[in-house]
């Protein structure tokens, strides 16, 4: 059991519930003689132990370990026909018993000894005649030992598919791929785009809609920090976005009502930053406004431009004072969009690639005379000069206008 302790953090088990699983366990002694194992078990018995099984010889103790799996075993070393050695190497062979603890005992404690033993593949081990307090102490620490991994391993389990479960919610605050087909469909615009988050659960999020008078409305954002908490803001952030479709036409509105009622509820030192355009699909014009965000790119047959998207990021002031820019994407052009996880890629010098780097590149993307597959080309540079594991989320949206570009 997982339980909240005292100073906010997580503890595996309460200690009543660990004591009461090692006071039940289920103990297997394996000797040849029978006094030895009438010792043990009047011994484990005055330590409070009652579930206590025997087994006579090495191949009784194999069957007993496969009939009944028992949650330690105090093997004796030297047995007839199969020796406890020969327990020790059979059980740690199967991968079931990988982690059962395997308790020796031997009346000869001799250097080379132990160090056979414990090759074997023996947990512990304690010497022949046996003392009570220490076999007990020995039991009870591998029992114990036991049974908070096996607490741990359950509640990473849990965490494990409780993420998976979060992931692909947070995933679900993504255009659908229907979404943006009937956009396309309806637009003339192509919209290439890839998502990637570095942990788990990541702070990226871009969408896009259509909007009144032949436009689109389109957003890249960027949560600082990875993980829940980065993923949390983000659901927080989706959930608002709702709330103000009657300023989707105004980005500067728009990211001006999203700060007012996040600023009061982001954690101090987290922040969103933020790009928004709104598109008129016939015409090409452009209406923007930035909150920090990475300057994304306006790409076609004279080069790059960048666009302004300096702004106070969401959730740091109560007024930051944003404002729309103009321009205008002519056709054939595309607008890229996407986050600072490119400029921070660090190139074989050790050097970051930075923006100059980045619009470097996408001029040789745009120089090959197809700008389809724009995202494409640039995340295939990206990745193959990358660690397999991102520093930071990855998110890239480019919109070609123009449908397919020449």
């Amino acid at each position: 059991m997982v339980e909240k302790s005292k100073n906010g953090g997580m503890s595996f088990g309460s200690d009543a519930e660990i004591t009461t699983s090692v006071q039940t366990a289920r103990i297997l002694v394996v000797d040849d003689m029978a006094l030895m194992r009438q010792m043990i078990g009047m011994c484990l018995n005055r330590g409070g132990y009652d579930n206590i099984h025997y087994a006579s010889d090495g191949d009784e103790a194999l069957e007993a370990v496969e009939a009944d799996l028992p949650d330690i075993v105090i093997l004796d070393l030297n047995m007839p026909r199969v020796s406890g050695y020969e327990v020790c190497k059979a059980l740690r062979a199967d991968k079931r018993f990988a982690g059962l603890p395997i308790l020796v005992q031997s009346a000869s404690e001799t250097p080379e000894e132990r160090v056979e033993v414990f090759k074997a593949g023996a947990t512990d081990f304690v010497s022949k005649p046996i003392n009570q307090p220490e076999l007990l102490a020995r039991v009870q620490m591998h029992l114990e030992n036991k049974f908070l991994i096996h607490s741990l391993t359950d509640f990473r389990e849990r965490m494990k598919s409780e993420l998976v479960l979060a992931r692909e919610m947070q995933e679900s605050l993504l255009p659908e791929a229907l979404t943006i087909n009937e956009l396309e469909d309806t637009t003339n615009l192509k919209i290439e785009h890839y998502y990637q988050a570095s942990f788990e659960l990541g702070g990226d999020l871009w969408g896009c809609w259509s909007l009144p008078g032949d436009r689109i409305g389109v957003f890249v954002l960027d949560i600082s920090g990875h993980g829940v908490s980065a993923a949390l803001n983000t659901f927080r952030v989706h959930a608002v976005m709702g709330r103000f479709k009657w300023s989707l036409q105004d980005p500067a509105l728009f990211l001006s009502d999203l700060n007012r009622v996040l600023a009061p509820h982001f954690p101090l030192g987290q922040f969103a930053t933020m790009f928004y355009y709104t598109l008129n699909y016939k015409t090409g014009d452009l209406v923007y406004a930035g909150a920090g965000a990475p300057r994304p790119m306006v790409v076609g047959e004279n080069g790059v431009r960048l666009l302004d998207s300096v702004g106070v990021p969401v959730g740091v002031i109560k007024k930051p004072g944003y404002e729309n820019h103009t321009d205008r994407l002519e056709e054939n052009e595309s607008l890229f969009c996407y986050s600072d996880v490119l400029v921070e890629a660090i190139q074989p010098d050790g050097t970051f690639l930075g923006e100059e780097g980045l619009v470097k590149w996408v001029e040789e993307v745009a120089e090959s005379g197809d700008r389809s597959s724009l995202v494409s080309k640039i995340l295939w540079r990206f990745f193959d000069s990358q660690p397999q594991a991102l520093p930071d989320d990855l998110t890239a949206v480019t919109v070609h206008r123009g449908g397919r570009q020449p």
